[in-house]
């Protein structure tokens, strides 16, 4: 009989009380932020559209370039293999949806919220580190502006619509983009998967695909704006709040994805 030693096993609850504490203080985080925008503020308001486009354009805009070209690598490593692996094997009626299921639900959602992590998760732990550090938010609170309507709130919404709108233009890359490769590589016939691509595509495989990249984008969002607020008095939080809200944003987007994994078993 296999007996685990009892350190691992005090490790493993040790890590899991300390998961689960920290995934209810966010969930508290983000109730209590959406709570108090949505009862002093509309989303069309004069206070809230501003930072909300300009994080989207930080976010989103901004990150093209990176995401076109993971898009195309992407679509030359997978799809195009894949492609050419279930010709070789004379598979292809089941290679549509492969790569749905591959590219469209798993690999583009995670790469594009990888880069959303490490690149807006962290400026934005930055940013908000230094105003609490710096006394700005208790100067807003005294001009009785709400943190929820100025800071959090639309940085959240700004990453969910960011990750979606990436997301889906990184799939279409690159499954759209291998396609093509493939169809200039060995056969013009595989233009016609393109059109199956289409037809493949269901309300319930675009639904999961919406929610899962809105969950990914408010978490990370939600995730940044918690390390970076919980910044109290030293300029040497800043780095070590930056790195657990990339950190615990890499382990909140796999727990979701697996979640999804799970529910569509």
């Amino acid at each position: 009989m296999l007996r685990l030693p009892i350190s691992f096993i005090g490790l493993t609850g040790h890590f899991t009380l300390r998961l689960l504490s920290y995934l209810y203080d966010l969930a508290c985080f983000i109730v209590r932020a959406f709570g108090e925008w949505r009862g002093k503020t509309l989303f069309f308001s004069r206070t809230t559209p501003s930072p909300v486009v300009s994080q989207i354009i930080f976010t989103g805009i901004d990150a093209l370039p990176i995401i076109t070209v993971l898009g195309l690598i992407t679509g030359f490593i997978i799809t195009f293999r894949l492609i050419s692996l279930f010709d070789a094997i004379g598979a292809s009626e089941n290679m549509i949806p492969i790569l749905i299921d591959l590219v469209g639900l798993e690999l583009g959602p995670l790469i594009v919220a990888l880069i959303l992590v490490s690149r807006s998760g962290s400026a934005i732990a930055v940013d908000l580190g230094n105003m609490k550090l710096h006394g700005e938010i208790e100067a807003l609170e005294l001009l009785a502006i709400t943190i929820s309507d100025m800071l959090t709130v639309p940085r959240m919404i700004g990453l969910a619509i960011s990750q979606l709108v990436l997301a889906v233009y990184f799939t279409t890359i690159a499954l759209a983009g291998g396609i093509m490769i493939s169809a200039i590589l060995l056969s013009a016939n595989y233009f016609k998967y393109l059109g199956e691509l289409l037809h493949k595509l269901s309300p319930a495989l675009i639904i999961t695909f919406m929610m899962k990249n809105l969950l990914f984008g408010i978490f990370i969002g939600a995730t940044a704006c918690f390390h970076g607020l919980s910044v109290r008095s030293s300029p040497t939080e800043i780095p070590q709040q930056t790195h657990r809200a990339i950190v615990n944003g890499l382990i909140l987007v796999f727990i979701i994805d697996a979640l999804f994994m799970v529910l569509a078993l």
